[in-house]
Protein backbone atom coordinates (compact mmCIF):
# COMPACT_ATOMS: atom_id res chain seq x y z
CA UNK A 1 0.00 0.00 0.00
CA UNK A 2 2.79 2.41 0.91
CA UNK A 3 4.56 1.61 -2.37
CA UNK A 4 1.43 2.45 -4.34
CA UNK A 5 1.07 5.77 -2.53
CA UNK A 6 4.72 6.60 -3.22
CA UNK A 7 4.31 5.70 -6.90
CA UNK A 8 1.22 7.88 -7.14
CA UNK A 9 3.03 10.73 -5.41
CA UNK A 10 5.90 10.46 -7.88
CA UNK A 11 3.46 10.40 -10.81
CA UNK A 12 1.61 13.45 -9.49
CA UNK A 13 4.88 15.32 -8.95
CA UNK A 14 6.00 14.54 -12.51
CA UNK A 15 2.63 15.63 -13.89
CA UNK A 16 2.79 18.86 -11.90
CA UNK A 17 6.25 19.64 -13.27
CA UNK A 18 5.10 18.87 -16.82
CA UNK A 19 2.04 21.12 -16.43
CA UNK A 20 4.15 24.00 -15.10
CA UNK A 21 6.56 23.61 -18.01
CA UNK A 22 3.67 23.56 -20.49
CA UNK A 23 2.10 26.64 -18.92
CA UNK A 24 5.43 28.48 -19.14
CA UNK A 25 5.81 27.48 -22.79
CA UNK A 26 2.27 28.65 -23.61
CA UNK A 27 2.96 32.00 -21.94
CA UNK A 28 6.17 32.44 -23.93
CA UNK A 29 4.36 31.60 -27.18
CA UNK A 30 1.64 34.14 -26.38
CA UNK A 31 4.30 36.80 -25.78
CA UNK A 32 6.02 35.88 -29.04
CA UNK A 33 2.75 36.13 -30.98
CA UNK A 34 2.15 39.58 -29.49
CA UNK A 35 5.60 40.79 -30.56
CA UNK A 36 5.23 39.30 -34.04
CA UNK A 37 1.78 40.86 -34.48
CA UNK A 38 3.19 44.28 -33.55
CA UNK A 39 6.14 43.85 -35.93
CA UNK A 40 3.84 42.74 -38.77
CA UNK A 41 1.62 45.79 -38.31
CA UNK A 42 4.63 48.13 -38.30
CA UNK A 43 6.05 46.48 -41.41
CA UNK A 44 2.70 46.71 -43.21
CA UNK A 45 2.44 50.40 -42.35
CA UNK A 46 6.01 51.16 -43.47
CA UNK A 47 5.54 49.16 -46.66
CA UNK A 48 2.40 51.08 -47.62
CA UNK A 49 4.07 54.40 -46.81
CA UNK A 50 6.84 53.45 -49.24
CA UNK A 51 4.65 52.32 -52.10
CA UNK A 52 4.50 48.60 -51.37
CA UNK A 53 0.77 47.96 -51.28
CA UNK A 54 -1.11 44.88 -50.13
CA UNK A 55 -1.75 43.90 -53.72
CA UNK A 56 2.02 43.40 -54.16
CA UNK A 57 2.11 40.80 -51.37
CA UNK A 58 1.08 37.15 -51.37
CA UNK A 59 -2.57 36.31 -50.77
CA UNK A 60 -1.85 34.73 -47.38
CA UNK A 61 0.11 37.80 -46.24
CA UNK A 62 -2.70 40.09 -47.47
CA UNK A 63 -5.27 38.02 -45.56
CA UNK A 64 -3.15 38.09 -42.40
CA UNK A 65 -2.69 41.87 -42.47
CA UNK A 66 -6.37 42.48 -43.17
CA UNK A 67 -7.39 40.12 -40.34
CA UNK A 68 -5.03 41.89 -37.93
CA UNK A 69 -6.40 45.28 -38.90
CA UNK A 70 -9.91 44.00 -38.27
CA UNK A 71 -8.93 42.93 -34.77
CA UNK A 72 -8.02 39.30 -35.37
CA UNK A 73 -5.07 37.34 -34.02
CA UNK A 74 -5.46 38.56 -30.45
Amino acid sequence: MIDQIQEMTVAITKADIAMKAAAWQIQRLAEDVTMLRKAMMELAYVAEENGVYLSNLTKSTQDTIVAMRLGGFK
